[in-house]
């Protein structure tokens, strides 16, 4: 109950003071980011990062997909030793 109480104390006093600031403290704050996010320095930061992301993305596809492979080799490799080749009359049910 405490915790509720201090909720909606905290959004009603938060509710009190943005609405205070007014739509123009808004405003601003949407204008500035606008401009940055039409920065061409951001814009080139982002392009680095998504290219950065997209390797190390393929690099991943490419060890999982050797592990993958690995590992059914694996299997398959367990698999014909521990199957009999043929039944040679000395296995008991």
């Amino acid at each position: 109950m405490k915790g509720k109480f201090l909720f909606i104390a905290g959004t009603a006093t938060g509710f009190v003071l943005g609405s205070k600031a007014g739509r123009q403290a808004y405003d601003r704050l949407s204008a500035k980011a606008h401009q940055l996010w039409g920065d061409p320095a951001t814009q080139k930061v982002i392009s680095q990062a998504e290219t950065i992301a997209r390797d190390a993305a393929s690099v991943a596809q490419t060890k999982v997909s050797d592990l993958l492979d690995r590992t059914e080799a694996s299997v398959k490799k367990e698999e014909t030793k521990t199957t009999p080749k043929e039944d040679d009359g000395n296995h008991v049910i």
